[in-house]
């Protein structure tokens, strides 16, 4: 078997993918064939892309049809955007712009799923054999968090954060340390280009390579290369994507000039000492303590306001009405139990199978198991209090569990007790996706289940699905006040503009939107008309709406959901699948 899969291997991970993309496709067809995303991120980048592909500067990512006149800064990179730029420029002569996005945003997801697939079991394989790594392209593809972030239409940046942070730990297995730091350098470097989120990891990355020079001085190499690698690729993207270099303004959610600076300056003293690689160990202590000191006194001194993470300063306002909802960004205990449960197996059967297997392995291969376990345990502890980022630690978990199952599956070979052997395919058959399966039997019980488990099913055939929304290019052209989470949809359907959507640079717009919305109706006309605001345009059953009823009764949506619109709301008939509009008189 070894023989024929080491022959056939690259043909075994591409069958695997094959079917993972027909099985995704299929499942996808009603959001691929609506030309919409799977959430509002997916359509405001959509957005950004047309406007990309229809000459607005590379340097210049502003959404200029929300908040106008000025239009509002985005944090989002567009180095995610070139993939999907080329493929709809390559398409676009044969199967016109609007396919041509259709396909972009199908394929690129699906092939940077098939590259996670291949890298995950090329990295199984070098810790657990032939067996693991198909065992890990299978359980890759089986994957509910990892096939959420990479199913067709979904384009926004989450799939590549989680294929940097696979590169990343599976460069730790390369052999040879001048590639595999150019490797991780570089992966580490978009990931945090991509979002600061992937901050917290980064800096494990960098204290496990210096805790094993500290240890072993020879060591330094992939430590040398890791860090030149990443402060030259840092400094590349930072200065290719803005005009302003370190006079740029100061964000926290992205790399900004003091960031850099702090890049610069423990790179500065991190080189030269692991060039002269000292034998002391104080010595290299010190140095790598003085690099760390150094880069923290740096961000401390130039973007004080950001110690409190990317969403330190954000408007108050608009963390009470808006941010403290974004469940994704929300620690795990904010959660339901099944969606508590399903973010959580995965990487405890990870750290499960890493303390099974550490009393089968030989020496090396415990090693690796080892480096792989501390990853995933400190992976977990981070998808705690960030849920999204439990991609992350699913991603890390495939590699031993794929592990503990080519050790299980050589029992069951083994064995010859049919009660064993079916125990055996059973726990192997759990492994596979205990995520699934725990989700499943608590959505059994009543009082267990998800709030949220049909959420994105229900929006298709919904008030605001594309359908639905697309209904409101009938109205003359005009700024429209919507709920913050159907704004991109009205973007990508119509030729309208919208004060905001949720997305929190454009947060003083956000504050203006939540207080027209609470407001007694005559001060929010006042502050429609200052905002230049054209028509309002509502799903009723949206959960944004209920908090100002609830909130505030006597402010313009508490009033109109008792059936008093003020006379300067003109009532206009409704649109698509129930949405309701008003013309602001």
């Amino acid at each position: 078997m070894a023989r024929f899969v080491e022959r056939h291997f690259a043909w075994l991970i591409f069958g695997i993918w094959v079917l993972l993309s027909i099985y995704l496709v299929i499942g996808g067809w009603p959001i691929i064939s609506s030309g919409s995303g799977w959430d509002p991120d997916d359509e405001l980048r959509l957005v950004q892309l047309r406007d990309f592909l229809n000459g607005q500067n590379w340097l210049d990512n502003r959404q200029y049809r929300l908040n106008l006149p000025d239009g509002a800064p985005m944090h989002w990179s567009r180095l995610i955007e070139l993939p999907l730029a080329a493929i709809t420029l390559l398409l676009t002569p044969m199967l016109g712009q609007t396919v041509a996005e259709i396909a972009a945003s199908t394929a690129v997801p699906l092939l940077l799923f098939g590259a996670i697939i291949m890298l995950l079991a090329r990295t199984a394989w070098r810790v657990g054999g032939e067996r693991a790594a198909i065992s890990a392209a299978i359980i890759t593809a089986m994957s509910v968090p990892l096939s959420v972030q990479l199913r067709p239409m979904r384009i926004d940046h989450h799939g590549w954060q989680i294929a940097m942070a696979v590169l990343a730990l599976a460069s730790l297995f390369y052999g040879h340390a001048r590639k595999a730091g150019l490797v991780l350098g570089v992966a580490l470097a978009i990931w945090l280009h991509i979002s600061l989120e992937g901050a917290p990891m980064s800096a494990a990355f960098f204290l496990f390579l210096g805790w094993q020079w500290l240890n072993k001085p020879d060591e330094s190499a992939r430590l040398f290369w890791t860090i030149s690698a990443f402060a030259v690729s840092s400094l590349v993207l930072f200065f290719g994507t803005q005009t302003q270099g370190l006079g740029a303004a100061t964000y926290c959610d992205t790399v900004s000039p003091p960031h850099i600076l702090a890049i610069a300056a423990a790179a500065a003293i991190m080189l030269p000492g692991l060039f002269i690689a000292p034998q002391s160990k104080l010595a290299r202590a010190l140095i790598m303590a003085t690099a760390g000191g150094v880069a923290a006194a740096v961000l401390t001194l130039r973007a004080p306001e950001c110690l409190n993470g990317p969403f330190g300063t954000l408007d108050p306002l608009v963390r009470e009405y808006w941010y403290v909802y974004v469940k994704e960004g929300m620690p795990i205990w904010h959660q339901d139990l099944p969606t508590i449960a399903f973010v959580i197996a995965a990487p405890i059967a990870g750290l499960v199978s890493c303390l099974v297997l550490t009393r089968k392995m030989d020496k090396p291969d415990r090693s690796k198991l080892s480096v792989i376990g501390l990853f995933s345990l400190y992976a977990l502890v981070l998808s705690l209090f960030v849920s999204r980022t439990a991609s992350v630690a699913a991603a890390y978990a495939v590699v031993p569990v794929a592990a503990l199952i080519a050790h299980i599956f050589g029992l069951y070979r083994q064995s010859g007790v049919p009660k064993l052997r079916i125990f055996y395919v059973a726990v192997m058959v759990f492994l596979m996706a205990p995520g699934s399966y725990v989700y499943v039997v608590l959505n059994v019980v009543p009082q267990l289940k998800s709030a949220d488990d049909a959420r994105s099913d229900a929006r298709l055939h919904s008030c605001e699905s594309a359908e639905s929304v697309a209904t409101l290019s009938d109205l003359p052209r005009g700024q429209f006040l919507v709920p913050l989470d159907i704004a991109p949809m009205v973007l990508v359907q119509t030729a309208h503009s919208v004060l905001a959507s949720g997305h929190h640079r454009n947060e003083k717009a956000m504050h203006d939107q939540i207080e027209i919305f609470r407001s007694h109706p005559d001060v929010a006309k006042q502050l429609m008309t200052a905002r230049g605001i054209n028509y309002l345009a509502v799903c009723p059953d949206e959960g944004e709406l209920d908090r100002y009823a609830k909130k505030h009764p006597a402010g313009l949506w508490g009033q109109i959901a008792k059936g008093n619109v003020p006379e300067w709301l003109e009532p206009l008939p409704a649109k698509g699948k129930g949405i309701m509009v008003w013309r602001v008189r």
